[in-house]
């Protein structure tokens, strides 16, 4: 199952004019898809975006006499109809199970702090910001510390209003945008003060669900990082004893393909927590360098596929998708591309359905890593990556691993000779050893690329792409291993080489060779 974030975005970007039947909007795409649950965002900023909340400052009330033509929620508000009942309904009558999703931290008024997002609370108590937090060049230093009871009371409150108002199926509280609750030295001494909040806002779900008739789900959503959560104060490992959610979801912030899950699956098996692994639809890659490249919609879906089969393969109940909506939304896409690209959740919340597609499976994190002669692999130069993927077992089964190989002079030495300063390696200079076992050059080709930017960010000059096809059986289902060595002794001007971009695509081909997507 796919548990689906929308954070509005889908109800803010419809042509006028507005109905009760532009309601539907959110859901129709979800229609005949694997996803069971949506998570609808209910905040942005430090404002209530999705309800005209009474205890916090609303959109409706920041926008005014302003036009936001293109809003559904804001039309229907100005016609006196309020939209959540009408879309909660819808839901329901598709087997959809609707949470109110909060997120714990946000901080989009960072970008404009005198804009719509941003709170008279917010800029009158400039004091109760997380000033030390440095991470993303301070953007996140926008939040708001919940060490002061004025800062928990606004956020209890506005779950509060909501568990009264709507009949929601639970609540989501997210604390991936972003992670910060407390200034972050203090922050583990802290956590007491955020298991208690979250304590009290499971016992007002319950009282909540006493009034609707229904028993109320509490999902919490946080990062796979420990430094991450220890700096935030975020002390899963105690709500988890207590049983204090019903589905735990972790993520990486964006995809990484070689995160294990492990011990989190079994510890949430045991306390009866259903566990959803974050597939990060945008960004869908893991480039440390850059997070904005645009990508096109056969690499999208492959690698939204590769990120769920991972989890999958692992155990996980389901996987969660974050930002899906954004997919919908961009206007460079046509139609066409925007129906291929939802047509992956049709797919990726079961082995069973990404059997037998092509999936691309980015390993980009740890690089660039830079080779020299004669180092042997084990030192700094072999790159781990896991595939969980049981079309590994497939006898028509072909592997493709790409990578770019830049070439740069010895930086060791102040005048290489002028013969010496090359683009590319003779074939035979680099030798690549998958899983301990050397790749044949018959499995090797090299292509010479143009200087230019590259999809994970980096700049280079002119390179080569390296795409290796070894036999699928030389691949392990989990951890696999890369490595590289330079076969010679270290001469005065010999050149370093410098990997980027190691990619691994598994595809299935037919019996006239070509590359089948579906099981035959």
């Amino acid at each position: 199952m796919i548990i689906y974030n929308d954070d509005s975005d889908t109800l803010r970007r419809v042509d006028p004019p507005h109905d009760e039947q532009s309601i539907t909007m959110p859901l129709r795409h979800l229609a005949g898809t694997q996803v069971g649950a949506i998570c609808w965002g209910m905040d942005g900023g430090d404002i209530a975006y999705s309800w005209p909340s009474r205890v916090l400052e609303s959109y409706y009330d920041r926008l005014g006499d302003r036009e936001d033509p293109r809003n559904v929620m804001v039309g229907l508000h100005r016609k006196g109809i309020d939209y959540l009942p009408l879309l909660i309904q819808n839901a329901r009558s598709m087997n959809l199970k609707f949470y109110g999703s909060f997120r714990m931290n946000d901080c989009h008024h960072r970008s404009d702090p005198w804009g719509i997002l941003s709170s008279k609370f917010w800029q009158e108590h400039q004091e109760y910001r997380l000033w030390d937090v440095t991470d993303a060049r301070t953007y996140y230093n926008a939040s708001l510390d919940y060490s002061f009871p004025e800062v928990r009371r606004r956020r209890l409150d506005a779950i509060r209003e909501t568990l009264q108002w709507y009949d929601f199926d639970g609540i989501e509280l997210d604390f991936c945008r972003n992670p910060y609750i407390f200034p972050p030295t203090e922050a583990w001494a802290r956590r007491q003060i955020l298991t208690d909040l979250i304590r009290q806002i499971r016992q007002d779900m319950t009282d909540a669900g006493k009034k609707w008739g229904r028993t109320l789900d509490l999902l919490i959503r946080v990062p796979f990082s420990n430094s991450l959560r220890r700096n935030g104060g975020i002390d899963v490992d105690q709500w988890i004893d207590e049983r204090l959610m019903d589905m735990l979801t972790m993520s990486c912030l964006s995809n990484d393909y070689n995160q294990i899950i492990e011990p989190w699956l079994t510890r949430c098996k045991q306390a009866n927590i259903a566990f959803y692994p974050s597939v990060e639809a945008g960004p869908a890659h893991n480039a440390a360098h850059n997070h904005v490249t645009r990508l096109g919609p056969d690499e999208i879906i492959q690698q939204l596929r590769a990120a769920a089969q991972n989890f999958l393969g692992q155990g996980a109940s389901g996987v969660y998708l974050y930002n899906f909506p954004c997919h919908l939304t961009e206007t460079r896409r046509t139609p066409e591309e925007r129906h291929r690209i939802t047509n992956t959740l049709c797919e990726i919340g079961s082995e069973k359905t990404l059997s037998h597609r092509p999936k691309q499976y980015t390993f980009w994190r740890e690089l660039p890593m830079q080779l020299e002669s004669h180092r042997p692999a084990k030192h700094h130069q072999t790159l781990r990556f896991c595939l969980f993927d049981g079309d590994l077992w497939h006898p028509d089964t072909q592997v493709r691993i790409s990578l770019r190989q830049a070439v740069e002079p010895n930086p060791h030495v102040d005048t290489p000779p002028i013969d010496r300063l090359v683009d590319t390696l003779p074939p035979g200079w680099v030798t690549y050893w998958l899983n301990g076992r050397p790749v044949q050059e018959e499995w090797i080709k090299r292509t010479p690329q143009p200087g230019g930017r590259i999809d994970s960010g980096f700049t280079l000059g002119d390179h080569e792409t390296i795409i290796l096809t070894p036999p699928a059986s030389m691949m392990r289902v989990g951890e696999n291993t890369l490595g590289f060595y330079i076969p010679r002794f270290p001469e005065e001007h010999d050149p370093y080489a410098n990997v980027y971009e190691l990619l691994v695509n598994i595809l299935i081909s037919s019996a006239d060779g070509s590359i089948s997507s579906r099981p035959t």
